[in-house]
């Protein structure tokens, strides 16, 4: 998106990596984590990784995501090699023991954002709000460009005053984003009633988005997404190997018509700057 950009932040195309699906958290609207701490995560292949960048020639907008990235063993490492010359963003709980480190030891200028993953329930029942407040402090501090999203769960709006209150008076910027899946027999997010998502502050064009069929995109073209094996493809929707994070990556010239009528992951509108820059 625009806004995740700052004037002197400028790549060329964009991979985002679910880098690990293990999580630290077992939240219940989840559907992408595994908590089994028998599930290992794997480092980054740091040298490889920095090999495969270089060879395209492109400078890259690195997006972790999982699961918990942080939980890779080397993940601070690899951050600071990738930031050397190009860029990154990550969604994170804030509970990892390595926050910290990462605002002391990265450059907050080659970091376009920080998604911090809010769990209020959660994070309160195992008395990790405190520890969440004060990760989340020390990377604004730091000056990197950080938001709170919560998951606008159903079950959750019942709360939202008290969740509104702490957020506020722990001076965190958080916003709600629609949640997928079934909750009580109803299918979301299409079952948000008006006042849901007046309640929620979520607009219908935030939902819409999700609805590609036909449209262009930029899939596999200037950004495409990278699994936790390595393996890179235009998008989830689009089984078509295109390379290897540790080997080698084949862009194409072509833009593509999305085949899914229920996209889970527009790339096309999660980050619009590098779809215009192709259209020019």
């Amino acid at each position: 998106m625009k806004k995740l950009r700052n004037k002197n932040q400028d790549y060329d195309a964009w991979l985002h990596w679910d880098v690990t699906k293990r999580c630290n958290l077992d939240c219940e609207y989840c559907f992408g984590k595994i908590t089994d701490t028998n599930v290992k995560v794997h480092s980054i292949k740091i040298e490889q990784l920095i090999s495969t960048l270089d060879k395209t020639d492109k400078t890259f907008r690195i997006s972790f995501t999982g699961g918990e990235p942080t939980l890779v063993p080397n993940f601070v490492e690899a951050c600071k090699a990738i930031t050397k010359k190009h860029y990154i963003s990550f969604n994170s709980n804030l509970i990892s023991k390595n926050i910290k480190q990462i605002a002391e030891e990265i450059d907050a200028n080659r970091v376009l954002h920080i998604h911090a993953s809010f769990h209020f329930e959660e994070l309160m029942n195992m008395n990790l709000l405190n520890r969440f407040i004060e990760n989340y402090n020390i990377l604004k501090e730091n000056g990197f460009n950080i938001f709170a999203e919560a998951v606008a769960y159903p079950k959750v709006k019942t709360k939202l005053d008290v969740i509104a209150k702490f957020a506020k008076e722990n001076s965190i910027t958080l916003t709600f984003a629609p949640f997928y899946g079934n909750y009580s027999g109803q299918t979301y997010p299409a079952s948000y009633s008006h006042k849901e998502l007046e309640l929620f502050e979520i607009s219908k064009s935030e939902i819409s988005c999700f609805a590609q069929k036909g449209e262009l995109c930029n899939a596999g073209c200037n950004a495409a997404v990278v699994f936790s094996n390595g393996n890179v493809y235009p998008c989830h929707q689009i089984k078509r190997k295109i390379g290897n994070i540790y080997e080698g990556i084949e862009f194409s010239n072509e833009l593509v018509k999305c085949p899914s009528k229920k996209c889970g992951c527009p790339l096309n509108k999660y980050d619009e700057y590098l779809f215009e820059k192709i259209l020019m």
